[in-house]
C-alpha cells in the first residue's frame, strides 16, 4: 500500500507519531525501511540519519540513555533569507493536513526542499519552508498549527552554545579490557592495550554501553565522541584549522557563507543544529574535499561554532 510520501518523510511522520522511544529500536526500523529501499544501505546509515535528525530539530536524543523523544513543531526565520522561514520538529499526519489545508486555501506559501544523501544512506525528510511577511504572520501561522514560534533559532542558539568541560570524573577502563584510542591524524580510533597518554578513549562498559572518556593528567573524564575530539583539538593544538568558513560571492547578503567542517571532526548535537538551522538543510558532503559544508551560516554564527569548541575559524576568501 502506498502512503504517497517518501521514505525519510515517512520515517519522520512514523517517529512524530510514537512520540519517544528506544534507540535500538528505532535503528532497527531505520534499517529495515532502508534496506528496503536500496541495497546499497549501509549499517552506518541509521545512525547518520538519527544525527541529520537532531540537527534538523526533528528530533532529541540522549545518546548515553539510548532513548530519543520528537521535538514539539517550531517556526523560525532563517538568517538574512529575505522573508523564509523553516518549519521544524515533529510531523505528525493531522500536522501536514492541516499545512496542506492552509496551502491550498491560499493563507501559507508553503516549499518543500530535499537534502541530498547518497545511495549508501536512508533518505532524509523533506524540508518544508515558509514565506513571510513580517514576524505576526509567522505567531499566527505557528499558532494555528499549534507550533512553537522561535525568532531566528540560529542567532538564539549561537549564544547559549556551552563550551568544553571535562566535570564529569570517571573511573579509569578496566585493566585488560578492550581500549581504543582515538587517531586525531589518521581520524579514527585504533585499538590498543593499554592508555598511550592524555587523549581520547573509547571502551566498552560492564553492562555493554560502549562510552568515550578523555585522559588528563592522569585523571578520566566521561564524554561524548565529538567533545572528546575537541576537547583533545584544543589542548593539542588550537589552530587545528578542521573549521573554516567562506562568504558568499556577490549574494548581497553581507556576512553570510559557508561553514565547513572536516571529516573525522564532527560537530557535537548543539552545535550540528546551530549550523544546519541556518538553512534548514542537513549539510552538503563533500567527498573530494572530505568535509560536511552548511550553507547560509552567519560569519558571526560561524566564530560562536569554532568558539565554543576551543577553535579558531579557518577563513576561506571567495
Amino acid at each position: 500500500m502506498s502512503t504517497g510520501i517518501g521514505a525519510g518523510d515517512l520515517l519522520l511522520r512514523w517517529l512524530s507519531e510514537e512520540g519517544a522511544g528506544s534507540l535500538t529500536e528505532a535503528k532497527q526500523s531505520l534499517w529495515w525501511l532502508g534496506a528496503k529501499e536500496s541495497d546499497e544501505i549501509e549499517s552506518g546509515a541509521p545512525g547518520r540519519w538519527l544525527r541529520d535528525a537532531v540537527s534538523l530539530a526533528y528530533l532529541d536524543v540522549d545518546w548515553s540513555g539510548r532513548r530519543w523523544s520528537a521535538a514539539p513543531p517550531v517556526l523560525t526565520p532563517l538568517p538574512k533569507a529575505q522573508g523564509l522561514a523553516t518549519i521544524t520538529g515533529s510531523r505528525t499526519a493531522s500536522f501536514d493536513r492541516r499545512l496542506d489545508e492552509l496551502k491550498d486555501e491560499g493563507l501559507v506559501q508553503l516549499y518543500r526542499a530535499s537534502s541530498e544523501r547518497p545511495s549508501r544512506d536512508i533518505p532524509l525528510p523533506s524540508s518544508y519552508f515558509v514565506r513571510f511577511g513580517d514576524e505576526s504572520e509567522l505567531r499566527d501561522l505557528a499558532e494555528d498549527l499549534r507550533a512553537v514560534f522561535a525568532p531566528t533559532f540560529a542567532y538564539q542558539g549561537a549564544t547559549l552554545l556551552p563550551g568544553l568541560d571535562l566535570a564529569e570524573r570517571t573511573s579509569a577502563p578496566e585493566y585488560g579490557a578492550p581500549l581504543e584510542h582515538y587517531d586525531l591524524e589518521q581520524r579514527r580510533y585504533m585499538p590498543t592495550v593499554r592508555p598511550q597518554g592524555d587523549g581520547l578513549y573509547r571502551l566498552k562498559r560492564r553492562d555493554s554501553k560502549r562510552v568515550c572518556q578523555v585522559l588528563r593528567d592522569g585523571a578520566w573524564f566521561e564524554t561524548t565522541h565529538e567533545y572528546g575530539i575537541y576537547t583533545v583539538l584544543s589542548e593539542q593544538n588550537s589552530a587545528a584549522d578542521v573549521l573554516r568558513w567562506r562568504p558568499e560571492a556577490d549574494c548581497g547578503r553581507d556576512g553570510i557563507g559557508t561553514l565547513f567542517v572536516d571529516w573525522g571532526y564532527p560537530l557535537p548535537d548543539l552545535q550540528r543544529r546551530v549550523a544546519a538551522m541556518c538553512s534548514g538543510l542537513a549539510p552538503r558532503i563533500q567527498e573530494s574535499a572530505q568535509n560536511l559544508a552548511y550553507d547560509n551560516v552567519p560569519g558571526d554564527v560561524a566564530l560562536k561554532i569554532a568558539a565554543s569548541l576551543g577553535q579558531t575559524l579557518g577563513d576561506l576568501h571567495a
